[in-house]
């Protein structure tokens, strides 16, 4: 699939999670001898349905989302075969069955993705340091990859997590890389962090690790300059092993505007290489007539190099120059038609929730710094070969560290420690998708698997929360009635709970849609 489309891989992977689990309530309504009078695809209203063995089959409107009807559901049929007759085991077990097809789904598709292709193995770093933070206390630095925790080897993001919050107003021993040296530190992690802060202070990066080949080399751009060919390896990035591509884009973004030593393998030989890196900045896709950059004769193409005397090495460099400064007039330098040239352009207040391009009236596209520096690479990633044994008892494991991390982030929602806008609707899901894609040195089929993966785990986890119109939801009013001696809520009220439910769920939907729309119009990314 062209890079322009791949984002469209979400509907068949959202259409098969949807199709899973509604089959899980099929099957279970059949088994404890409910009639199933619906079989929904899409929320209603109804585009189109045939009936077959007594059962509709329908295809509806709202294309996210599906349904099971059964006989009974809204309390008021007392049939054999219908559902308000069947006992509280009986239908929890229906109402669960959805939920436990999806996880099924994750365990089958982690089974097969270890067994074929092993684990990818990943290299932590630090990619932020919170200034005054017990890190930054310690002396670590941007950059830096952690090699042991607490005595530990370093193998994933979430093994480092829990270590670290258990060591919470203790000393922590963490040994770092740094250019190719082992650095002892100690840390003591913080009990009650400030608010987006963690018990250290920082924000770490867990790149796969892999080799970076060149797949070909764009003429005229720096590589070629510097001597470079298709199918040359990087080894080393100003001394340090070029592992993984955190470890290259982390140094070529700190070299922009000079010459970044670099050593390259061809045919067995290593060569030093100097690469004189540009400053890859900005590229205008969009300028809204009457804005700042309108009235300042931006245009679509124009390569934004230079904010405010600050080179534009990257998109947090230039949303903070920005900010800074809101009200003045500052100098854009510009590149347009192979010229250089510096443009005035008023920038006005920026709200703190504002995105900061949007509000000078531009969208743009921020370039990866390997194509940047003129190459496009062929990511080689390393894998970690998984016995046979090991396949499921590493698969469960591994589901249950990714839904251990999805309750997390539930919770970091709910707390506000992770903004409205990285919440993602079927919009949102495409464009991470699309991101996953354009950014992983995996194979494709391993990417969407992964996806998959996490979007089942993430819709068993969200449809068992104990909310209006969801499973989790009718599960609770079955526990309710257990509570109760077997007396059942009133079929009215708790339909009327569920249908306000469902409207609130489905005005959730349409504002995420909003937010996700926006996200693509202003340019911004899911990935850091």
């Amino acid at each position: 699939m062209p890079d322009q489309f791949s984002g469209l891989w979400i509907i068949p992977i959202l259409a098969v999670l949807i199709l899973v689990h509604e089959i899980g309530h099929f099957v279970t309504a059949r088994m404890v001898g409910v009639k199933v009078e619906e079989f929904g695809i899409g929320i209603p209203p109804r585009i189109k349905g045939w009936t077959r063995n007594g059962v509709i089959w329908s295809i509806n409107a709202i294309p996210f989302g599906g349904f099971v009807r059964v006989l009974g559901e809204d309390g008021r049929s007392m049939a054999p075969d219908s559902m308000n007759v069947k006992s509280p085991a009986q239908r929890a077990f229906f109402l669960a069955a959805g939920a436990g097809m999806n996880v099924l789904l994750a365990l089958v598709l982690m089974f097969v993705v270890l067994g074929i292709q092993g684990l990818p193995t990943t290299n932590i770093y630090v990619a932020l340091v919170e200034p005054g933070s017990p890190a930054a206390a310690a002396g670590w630095r941007e950059g830096d990859r952690l090699v042991t925790v607490g005595g530990d080897a370093v193998k994933t993001l979430d093994g480092v997590a829990p270590v670290i919050a258990g060591a919470a107003g203790s000393s922590l021993a963490v040994v770092l890389q740094r250019n190719g040296e082992r650095i002892e530190t100690t840390v003591e992690p913080r009990r009650n962090p400030p608010s987006g802060q963690g018990p250290t202070g920082v924000r770490l990066a867990d790149p796969t690790a892999a080799r970076i080949a060149v797949e070909s080399v764009i003429a005229g751009g720096a590589a070629e300059l510097a001597g470079w060919r298709a199918g040359d390896k990087i080894v080393s990035v100003d001394g340090q092993a070029a592992d993984d591509t955190f470890v290259v884009r982390y140094f070529l973004r700190n070299a922009q505007g000079e010459s970044l030593p670099l050593v390259i393998e061809r045919d067995g030989e290593r060569i030093e290489t100097n690469l004189e890196v540009p400053i890859a900045g900005f590229v205008l896709t969009e300028v809204s007539e009457g804005s700042s950059a309108g009235d300042a004769a931006l245009e679509p193409g124009d390569r934004v190099v230079g904010v405010a005397g600050e080179p534009a090495v990257d998109a947090l460099v230039v949303d903070t120059v920005l900010r800074e400064a809101s009200g003045e007039t500052v100098l854009l330098t510009i590149e347009r038609d192979g010229q250089r040239q510096q443009v005035e352009l008023i920038i006005p207040q920026i709200g703190a929730d504002e995105n900061a391009l949007g509000a000078i009236g531009v969208n743009a596209r921020f370039p990866l710094l390997l194509t940047a520096a003129g190459i496009n690479p062929d990511l080689q990633p390393t894998y970690e070969p998984v016995p046979l044994a090991q396949v499921i008892p590493r698969g469960f494991q591994e589901a249950y560290e990714n839904t251990r991390a999805l309750i997390r982030g539930l919770g970091d929602l709910v707390t506000g420690q992770v903004p409205l806008d990285q919440v993602a609707g079927p919009i949102g899901m495409g464009q991470i998708t699309s991101e996953a894609l354009r950014a992983s040195p995996l194979p494709v089929w391993v990417v969407l698997a992964q996806l998959s993966i996490l979007l089942s785990l993430n819709l068993a986890v969200l449809n068992l929360l104990p909310l209006p119109a969801l499973d989790g939801g009718r599960l609770a009013f079955v526990v309710v009635e257990v509570l109760r001696g077997g007396r059942k809520v009133d079929p009215q009220k708790e339909g009327l709970v569920h249908f306000a439910g469902l409207v609130i769920l489905l005005g959730l939907m349409f504002v995420i849609a909003f937010v996700d729309i926006d996200r693509l119009r202003d340019g911004r990314s899911f990935l850091p």
